[in-house]
């Protein structure tokens, strides 16, 4: 006895029911949707504190701030979109699929990668303000250099480690 759905000896596959009821789904599309715009609306008025209280226009604040408010943004967008008809918002086109499921996650790699920057600007600080004060005098670049070498080597050896050991 063949089938004429699938072409072979075997019964067709069961229907899988959704693992999560619509209850529940239209319940964490409501809450991620207010949490993302009461994070949009933050963001919104941290710049804006930013603009009123003239703090400089171009730092890491406001970069971070900026792809804040754009990430958010997008989640609410696309939550939003939830609300209207889950198919569709599942079926967008190329452009928006890319803008709305995409690109939020190269604005967090952005956002990483601005943090890391800080975060190597402010070591460097502290590095230069522990020489100054040992020392007692301005230290030499190949001395500054030397420490962010044996930094960047450090991690570089850290991160690759796991790899030559063949641990995935």
């Amino acid at each position: 006895m063949e089938h004429a759905s699938n072409g072979s000896h075997f019964p067709p596959p069961p229907t899988i029911s959704p693992a999560i009821p619509p209850y529940v789904k239209l319940g964490l599309t409501i809450a991620y949707t207010i949490f993302y715009s009461l994070l949009f609306a933050f963001v919104y008025a941290q710049l804006w504190l930013v603009l009123r209280y003239r703090h400089k226009r171009f730092s890491y604040q406001t970069a971070f701030l900026f792809l804040c408010l754009l990430w958010a943004a997008l989640r609410a967008l696309l939550f939003s979109f939830y609300f209207r008809d889950c198919v569709t918002a599942n079926a967008l086109g190329p452009f928006a699929f890319w803008l709305l499921y995409c690109f939020p996650v190269c604005l967090q790699f952005f956002t990483l990668s601005l943090m890391n920057l800080y975060c190597a600007q402010v070591s460097r600080l502290l590095v230069l303000l522990v020489l100054l004060v040992t020392l007692g005098t301005d230290p030499s670049r190949s001395m500054l250099r030397l420490i962010g070498d044996s930094k960047l080597s450090l991690g570089l050896t850290v991160n690759l480690q796991p790899q030559s050991a063949g641990i995935d």
